[in-house]
């Protein structure tokens, strides 16, 4: 059976931009990490209180996650049975998700996430069973 590595943990990157009295302008435009481009972006808001969103892995999909609007609290199980918190307030962090890592995400009132992603949209690419998480973390150690 394939030992699945992981080469890369979620961290919080700072995404640039320019800050003036008259608003702030964030930006995209790190080749480095997605050398092919954004693929696919989405946002998600007006999440009720108490629901999670995410609650999946991505087999090969990297993610940046960030907080356009309200606060995030980003649960992470990485694949080798670490938990993390991350906290996204501001629109000027992000939070890179490399493939492997369980993510569930709260929502603060009125909060907005942007996803930006390196893959295109293929259900095929997803775990959304916590049980099959689990087993690929078993076969890692």
């Amino acid at each position: 059976m394939k030992k699945f590595i992981m080469e890369n943990r979620p961290y919080l990157l700072d995404i640039p931009g320019h800050f003036s009295e008259s608003g702030n302008l964030n930006f995209w435009d790190n080749a480095d990490l997605f050398p092919s481009g954004i693929q696919r972006c989405f946002w998600i808001s007006k999440v009720k209180k108490g629901e999670t969103r995410g609650n999946h892995a991505h087999l090969d999909e990297s993610q940046v996650i960030v907080s356009i609007a309200g606060v995030l609290q980003v649960k992470v199980t990485t694949l080798e049975g670490e938990f993390l918190l991350f906290t996204l307030d501001s629109s000027s962090k992000g939070l890179f998700i490399p493939p492997l890592n369980w993510i569930s995400i709260s929502f603060s009132e009125d909060s907005i996430l942007l996803g930006l992603c390196n893959r295109a949209f293929s259900e095929e690419d997803y775990i959304r069973d916590k049980k099959e998480f689990d087993n690929y973390q078993k076969r890692n150690k």
